[in-house]
């Protein structure tokens, strides 16, 4: 399936109220080999979905907000933990997307989802129309959101329910009219595609979705959990090169899996070929793990969280064993990094 792409230039209101919330911005898009400053990004310049959803992932990360910034209702410290523990308890994929609509209407504070019965269908429906947006711009940028937001929810209704999403999905129902745009989120689905609706739906078997499946106890509904399995599932249907073993055992990290043995069996291998392909690319698998736990931390201290509250939210046994973690592969505490990034105070009559 083709690579599916999109003009820069629908970005620029959601960067510009990123930046305007202390977001920062050049570094997320440095990073994935943009400039700094996105003002020099030529607007016509394309962009992959694969990218967007990469960007809104570290944007995510360092606010710690599932909605990466894009609701002006803030997400609290750990929501998404406290949404594991909710929606892993459900059963059937009806279920789930009854405790999933219940918690994000909880989240953003109104009614912005439900789920509709039928007879023989089941919709997952999302009424963005009175959302609280943090930015504004054109209807485009809008469609291409709420598309985008279809693919995430779907994703992980996928994920928590074993595939059973994708084997019930039977349409998708979207705002915009067929266009020219036809070939970006579009390439993703292989269902019928409904446009001209009121509202963005997922049209799943009501039987399907009525089946019990077993509980996936380990996905991570973090914010770089969640987005992890959104590129993943992004990359199968739509990369046409694999990711490397080292994106895929980062991305497993990213999900939650911190024992090498249950890494290495999701990958369908060995833990002892595991080890031995890391290491021929380079890496090991506890230097990826403390390279995960480390973005995770910084991104925390950049948002001003407490040395203590950081080592809570990683499971370090204490703040101790955190510091001297830290200390050893940045050279400096983490109290002294959270200085660094600290914002310098002027005098109350600086211009």
């Amino acid at each position: 399936m083709h690579q599916a792409r999109f003009e820069f230039r629908l970005l620029r209101p959601i960067l510009e109220s990123l930046r305007t919330d202390g977001i920062d911005i050049g570094s997320v898009l440095e990073k994935h080999g943009l400039p700094r400053e996105f003002e020099q990004v030529r607007g016509s310049q394309q962009l992959s979905i694969l990218d967007y959803f990469r960007i809104q992932k570290d944007i995510a990360r360092d606010a710690d907000d599932l909605t990466a910034h894009f609701s002006q209702r803030r997400l609290t410290l750990r929501t998404g933990h406290f949404l594991v523990r909710q929606l892993q308890q459900a059963e059937t994929l009806i279920a789930t997307m009854d405790s999933l609509v219940d918690h994000f209407n909880m989240m953003h504070g109104d009614a912005y989802n439900s789920v509709r019965r039928g007879r023989d269908r089941v919709a997952l429906v999302i009424n963005d129309k009175a959302f609280p947006y943090s930015f504004d711009g054109e209807p485009a940028l809008f469609h291409f959101i709420g598309e985008c937001l279809l693919i995430k929810v779907h994703t992980l209704l996928d994920s928590l329910s074993g595939g059973l999403a994708q084997a019930a999905l039977r349409c998708v129902r979207i705002q915009r009219p067929p266009g020219p745009i036809e070939g970006t989120q579009s390439a993703f689905w292989s269902v019928p595609i409904h446009h001209n609706w009121e509202t963005y739906e997922l049209v799943y078997d009501h039987d399907l979705a009525s089946r019990r499946f077993v509980r996936n106890t380990q996905v991570d509904l973090s914010p770089s959990g969640l987005f992890s399995r959104v590129i993943g599932h992004l990359e199968q249907h739509l990369s046409p090169a694999a990711p490397s073993l080292t994106e895929r055992t980062l991305a497993l990290i990213e999900d939650g899996y911190v024992l090498q043995g249950d890494v290495a069996e999701r990958l369908g291998m060995s833990t002892a070929t595991h080890r031995r392909k890391l290491l021929e690319a380079g890496q090991s698998f506890r230097a990826l793990v403390q390279q995960t736990r480390l973005a995770q931390a910084e991104a925390m201290l950049r948002r001003g969280h407490s040395v203590a509250q950081v080592a809570g939210a990683l499971d370090y046994s204490d703040i101790r064993a955190f510091n001297r973690a830290y200390k050893q592969l940045r050279g400096i505490t983490p109290a002294a990094f959270a200085r660094q990034c600290a914002p310098v105070s002027r005098p109350e009559n600086a211009p």
